[in-house]
């Protein structure tokens, strides 16, 4: 295997504007931004560089598979796990040639650790920057994207500039934001005690800053925001640290994900082409189809994977006003059934209810405050009936990821959206984008040259946050950029053909 790639220092240049041939721009080296340059290199036919800009974490890893903790699993089975949809045993190969220490490798069955995925996508990206043909390369860029532009002087060359903290300018013909997930909001609170008691160390606002996490006793009480996988990951991190005091995770309905479990392959009960055109036409066939699954010696599990090749498809045909009723009502149903867990990690979670030290509270959070050592909590749990008062040493906000542009902060995010290059789709899912990933002005026209791929371009597909949709998505968006460089960039600029998505899913399940 060749060595993983190797970040330059922040004082390494840019290339300049004499590098020859054309020039493609990624910012973010997470899953989606590797895997979108390694298709790049791969499909290369004519001179290009790719740049891929990246301020924090090692090329591959990003904030899903930095994770030094090993007991971190992917909530993926390892055969649906492959970087490439036309090789869907690639990732097992790999794993397979890193038995070299005697132990037996991984099934196709296995639920392998996040930090083993995040070593073979930096293998995948150093795979194709050594398998690249020599007229294209990969220019790995330590640095913060914190600003594009176009350069009117260059209306048919390298005229977007990705600008960077340091004063550094990249530039390219094309750019695609890779930008990953940001951490939670704090929770709204119209009070000045929150305010105090979410500014002081007793919250951690990001449930990722495993140095904040590792600071809490080992006795302390904890309370976590949120009961979905992030807070699963919470209470791994906490008892392999050897946590023993009280933990109580508060979301709104207290649902947990629901278990994997192994299911044999099911026809979906949706035919491709008669789509439903409400949320409730959905949620009653595969109710019914779930259960004549089980009835038929099926698992429910084999119903509701046999769905997914179609999620994007039933996405497109639902009314607005049909997508806010799914976000508002069944969203927390469907992504405990959706999004499960680890059967190792199922068994700690049950373990740790069981002993006493895991409580689900169904309630949500109406007031916190400071006090002498910890925080003063006030849950007013579900149905109205009384308010519970907890007190904590630490709370940890594992709501989920930030997906309201409004209320991001981070530069890059706030210049193009003050500057109307871009702006948030209407259900406040990401980024406004076309199905082919052209980021969408703030008049409603499609930005010249600038794409967004993966969890900030979900809006029209609802589900783009999985390895098996990512890489279609990366592999089809590879296509379409090598494409219209070839063409000229006004092909770029229009963005091409649509994507069909009919390769997304293979018709694998979860």
């Amino acid at each position: 295997m060749p060595a993983t790639p190797h970040l330059p220092s922040p004082a390494s240049t840019a290339p300049t504007l004499s590098s020859p041939g054309r020039h493609i721009a990624i910012v973010g080296a997470g899953f989606t931004g590797s895997l979108l340059a390694a298709h790049l290199l791969r499909g290369a036919r004519t001179p290009l560089t790719v740049h891929l800009i990246e301020c924090g974490h090692r090329p591959g890893a990003g904030v899903a598979y930095s994770t030094p903790n090993g007991a971190h699993l992917l909530n993926v089975r390892a055969y649906n796990m492959s970087a490439y949809p036309d090789d869907p045993r690639h990732f097992l190969r790999w794993l397979w040639s890193r038995d070299a220490d005697g132990q037996v490798p991984p099934s196709g069955h296995a639920f392998v650790s996040r930090a083993l995925y995040g070593a073979y996508v930096q293998d995948v990206l150093a795979d194709a920057q050594a398998d690249a043909p020599d007229h294209a390369r990969l220019d790995l860029i330590r640095g913060e994207a914190v600003d594009v532009h176009t350069d009117p002087a260059q209306p048919q060359g390298r005229s977007l500039h990705v600008r960077l903290g340091d004063g550094r300018s990249v530039a390219a013909d094309a750019a695609a934001l890779c930008i990953g997930n940001f951490p939670p909001c704090p929770p709204c609170l119209d009070s000045s005690t929150a305010a105090e008691a979410f500014a002081s160390r007793h919250f951690i606002g990001d449930p990722w800053d495993l140095t904040a996490i590792g600071r809490i006793g080992r006795e302390a009480p904890v309370v976590i925001l949120g009961t979905g996988l992030t807070m699963v990951d919470t209470v791994v991190s906490l008892l392999d640290q050897g946590h023993r005091g009280p933990i109580t995770a508060v979301s709104r309905r207290g649902l947990l994900p629901l278990r994997h479990q192994e299911a044999r392959p099911y026809s979906s009960f949706l035919h491709p082409d008669v789509m439903p055109r409400t949320v409730l036409d959905v949620l009653i066939a595969l109710k019914a189809d779930a259960r004549h699954a089980v009835a038929a010696g099926f698992d429910w599990r084999s119903a509701f994977d046999a769905l997914r090749p179609h999620h994007h498809r039933i996405w497109a045909h639902l009314p607005m006003e049909e997508r806010r009723r799914f976000l508002r009502h069944a969203r927390p149903f469907w992504e405990v059934h959706r999004h499960r867990m680890a059967p190792e990690v199922a068994d700690r979670i049950d373990a740790a209810r069981a002993g006493g030290q895991l409580t689900i509270l169904p309630g949500r959070l109406a007031d916190a405050a400071l006090t002498a050592d910890g925080l003063e909590l006030r849950i007013n749990e579900r149905g109205g009936a009384r308010t519970r008062v907890l007190h904590t040493a630490a709370l940890i906000n594992a709501t989920g990821t930030n997906c309201d542009y409004t209320r991001i902060r981070h530069p890059l995010v706030r210049a193009l959206l003050d500057r109307g290059l871009a702006r948030p789709d209407a259900l406040r899912l990401g980024l406004d984008v076309t199905e082919t990933g052209a980021v969408i002005r703030a008049d409603g026209t499609p930005a010249p040259r600038l794409f967004a791929l993966g969890p900030v371009a979900k809006a029209p597909f609802w589900e783009m946050t999985a390895v098996p949709e990512l890489r279609s998505q990366c592999a089809e968006a590879a296509e379409r950029l090598l494409a219209g460089l070839e063409a000229g960039p006004g092909a770029v600029a229009n963005g091409l053909r649509p994507s069909s998505m009919t390769r997304l899913d293979d018709g694998l399940s979860a």
